[in-house]
C-alpha cells in the first residue's frame, strides 16, 4: 500500500483565496454589525420635538439603510439564492 502524499498549496492562487475568504468574513461581520448598531436605537424614547427636529435626517438615512438592504438582497438573489428567514430555536 502506498501513502500519497499530496503537497498543500502555495502561491498566488492560495494567497487569492485566503483574501476572498477573509473579505467574506468581514462583510459578514459588518452587516452584523449593522444590526447591532439600529438594536441600539430606540426612537420610541425620543420625545415628539426632538423627532420631529431630525425627522428629514432620519427618513433619509432609512432611505438610505432600505436601499443598500435592497441591493445587497438582490444580489444573492440574482444569484439564484432564496432569502430566508431563520427558524426560531
Amino acid at each position: 500500500m502506498s501513502l500519497v502524499v499530496r503537497p498543500m498549496p502555495v502561491g498566488p492562487r492560495n494567497a487569492i483565496d485566503r483574501l476572498r475568504n477573509r473579505e467574506r468574513l468581514e462583510s459578514i461581520a459588518r452587516l452584523r454589525a449593522a444590526v447591532r448598531a439600529l438594536d441600539q436605537v430606540n426612537v420610541s424614547e425620543w420625545d415628539d420635538s426632538a423627532l420631529h427636529q431630525d425627522l428629514e435626517e432620519i427618513s433619509a438615512t432609512l432611505c438610505a439603510i432600505d436601499a443598500q438592504l435592497s441591493r445587497v438582497a438582490d444580489a444573492v438573489r440574482a444569484r439564484g439564492f432564496r432569502i430566508e428567514e431563520p427558524l426560531a430555536a
